[in-house]
């Protein structure tokens, strides 16, 4: 153990990466991921285990996709509650059926650090919401057209390319999601870098030269401790990777849903 523990704002841990959702700018790709798309929970879990004791975090956020397609989503979420006390469970509300409410409601109630952040695409899912006897219930409302999301990549007649502005201090700044990642047994910088070769894989372009500086990878969980302060310190601030993301973001509502070609998935 380090003599001083690094830390980070927010540590994104995806119980999914698939989503029964397409919103048009969807900052982890998930409009690109087929809702059966599967990671090995168990290996998540010991993931969790093994890097949290590690970092000090402010929040650890459980998320997708939707992570609520996931069936062990509550037992990820325990993982998260074993090590830290301040724990968000994102969700876009579809899902928010009479049983997935009743277990989430009895974690509410005995976690004073969680919390339940629905993010709302669909008008239709604010019955859901209004079911949820609890008030540690965060609303963020994105079904009312206001121009808010923006693409942080180019997209194109099926294809994805890099923007390259070239003003790395400017893309980072603009970010729509500057949090770190925790997928497939590594730690990753944001969501662009956690799963860039996922979607190439999706839009068959794992070999365009465009993308070879941005295909890096992750830092394993369990890395030195020199390792993992150098990460944290570096997670605050632009790298060359957020030269494949727009400095000049051009915004639409984020209730827009697209139609594109999805593939399932799956780290097992």
């Amino acid at each position: 153990m380090p003599t001083i523990i690094p830390k980070l704002k927010i540590l994104d841990i995806s119980a999914t990466i698939g989503c029964n959702l397409s919103c048009k700018g969807c900052n982890h790709f998930s409009n690109y991921f087929a809702p059966g798309s599967k990671l090995d929970t168990d290996k998540l879990i010991q993931d969790i285990h093994t890097i949290l004791p590690r970092i000090d975090v402010e929040r650890v956020s459980v998320i997708g996709g939707e992570p609520l397609l996931n069936p062990r989503c509550r037992d990820i979420l325990h993982a998260c509650l074993e090590h830290k006390e301040t724990v968000y469970l994102y969700t876009n509300g579809i899902l928010l059926n009479e049983e997935n409410r009743k277990w989430i409601e009895e974690d509410l109630e005995k976690y004073p650090g969680m919390s339940l952040r629905v993010s709302v695409h669909t008008p239709e899912v604010i019955d859901n919401i209004n079911k949820v006897n609890s008030s540690k219930v965060i609303i963020t409302e994105h079904h009312d057209g206001k121009d808010r999301w923006f693409n942080s990549i180019k997209h194109s007649n099926g294809k994805v390319y890099p923007y390259g502005h070239n003003n790395i201090k400017q893309s980072f700044e603009m970010c729509s999601c500057p949090n770190t990642q925790l997928y497939n047994g590594k730690l990753w910088k944001c969501p662009n870098a956690a799963f860039l070769k996922e979607l190439l894989y999706v839009t068959e372009q794992l070999e365009d030269d465009c993308w070879k500086p941005f295909l890096g990878d992750g830092l394993p969980v369990d890395c030195s401790d020199e390792d993992l302060v150098k990460f944290c310190d570096n997670s605050s601030k632009p790298e060359q990777i957020c030269n494949m993301c727009t400095a000049k973001p051009l915004k639409f509502s984020a209730a827009l849903q697209i139609n594109n070609h999805k593939k399932i998935i799956t780290t097992q």
